[in-house]
């Protein structure tokens, strides 16, 4: 004999219970904002002076810029409003791969730095760095997209010395960006051709930023140009 099947209630709406989104995309995006910010520069959320003076700075002396409070369209930040603040045009700006300090390398690698066939490169592709960047006074204004309104941040560069990078012969804690086909020697990964490396170094001539200009968007000898604005810059600032 067959046993009847067992009872079972309806489902009811009432029973579902609502659940909190989880907080890991939140958590994985300010890790990544703060893992781009460099040390010592602080976004400083504070509406731009409405009298049109300085702009708020942080306790390093960097520009802040406002997340929060501004609706753009008196964005004292915006490309637009710098271009017009500097008769319409300003010094610098193009489209640019940002990456913030050295290389890491490990004791191994330091040990084999001068057997180059060794030099196994850290490497990031260009469309994971690419940026925008003015350049205003002795400061490099970084926005993720030309249009942002505010930047993500501000490079003060007025000690920093500007350098075109060998492709051929890069430096050993630079990095490799977008690589090409390796065809030669283990760890000889390249730079792709259509990449131009400038690096920004202190006065111990440490990597601080590394800038990188893609010419198929912006023009022959782009980073040649750059590295002539920064060296203007900083001559008039002395």
């Amino acid at each position: 004999m067959i046993e009847p099947a067992p009872k079972v209630e309806a489902a009811r709406a009432s029973a579902a219970k609502p659940q909190d989104p989880p907080a890991a995309a939140s958590v994985e995006i300010s890790e990544r904002v703060q893992a781009e910010r460099p040390p010592g520069v602080e976004c400083v959320v504070a509406e731009p002076p409405a009298d049109g003076g300085s702009f708020i700075r942080s306790r390093d002396g960097v520009i802040g810029c406002d997340r929060n409070k501004n609706d753009g369209k008196n964005n004292k930040l915006s490309l637009e409003a710098l271009r017009s603040d500097h008769g319409g045009k300003l010094p610098f700006e193009a489209p640019a791969g940002i990456i913030i300090g050295p290389a890491d390398k490990n004791s191994f690698q330091k040990l084999v730095k001068p057997f180059r066939i060794f030099n196994e490169r850290a490497f990031v592709s260009y469309g994971e760095i690419r940026r925008y960047i003015a350049m205003v006074d002795t400061n490099l204004f970084v926005y993720a997209e030309k249009s942002d309104p505010t930047p993500l941040y501000t490079i003060p560069f007025s000690d920093l010395i500007a350098s075109k990078e060998d492709p051929n012969r890069p430096d050993f804690y630079s990095h490799t960006v977008s690589p090409e086909a390796n065809v030669g020697l283990p760890f000889s990964n390249k730079t792709k051709g259509c990449l131009d490396t400038v690096l920004l170094r202190d006065s111990s001539m440490k990597i601080v930023y590394q800038i990188v200009f893609d010419r198929l968007e912006t023009e022959e000898g782009i980073a040649d140009i750059f590295v002539s604005a920064v060296g203007s810059k900083r001559e008039r600032k002395r």
